[in-house]
């Protein structure tokens, strides 16, 4: 999970993700699997883009990004603060490339209109994107390719 911060919307996000692992790939262990929380902000903020583990099934929790060559974006790099915190490595290449490099099964990119999403991210190697729920609330899924 990451950027997950317990609040509302993530707790909302999280329920959406169980319910369309539920309808669409009942056998998979979604409520005894262990979760991993991944929050760049405080002072043991941990990066996900710096980890190297494969997982289930990531989420994205709202990941925020501004456009690249915005003053918002430079600000943002680095801060350990609020919700425009940003990884001082923070790119769509790297996003696609840990994404891939995570090799779960599922991958939920839940969004903002100023956050990650699957228009952004593009094609992720080795998964298919299905087809997005719209809305300003919405969310890209993409399922592992059989390779």
């Amino acid at each position: 999970m990451v950027g997950f911060t317990n609040s509302y919307n993530d707790k909302r996000w999280l329920e959406m993700a169980a319910a369309w692992v539920a309808e669409h790939d009942p056998a998979l262990p979604w409520a005894s699997a262990t979760r991993k929380v991944f929050d760049l902000r405080g002072a043991n903020g941990v990066n996900f883009l710096d980890d190297a583990g494969e997982y289930g099934v990531v989420v994205l929790f709202a990941i925020y990004n501004p456009p690249k060559h915005n003053a918002e974006f430079q600000r943002g790099l680095g801060r350990r603060r609020g919700q425009t915190s940003l990884a001082t490595n923070h790119s769509r290449e790297n996003w696609t490339a840990r994404l891939s490099r995570t090799r779960a099964k599922y991958l939920f990119i839940f969004r903002r209109p100023d956050s990650v999403d699957g228009e952004w991210l593009g094609e992720i190697e080795h998964y298919e994107k299905q087809p997005d729920s719209t809305g300003v609330f919405g969310v890209s899924i993409y399922r592992l390719k059989c390779v």
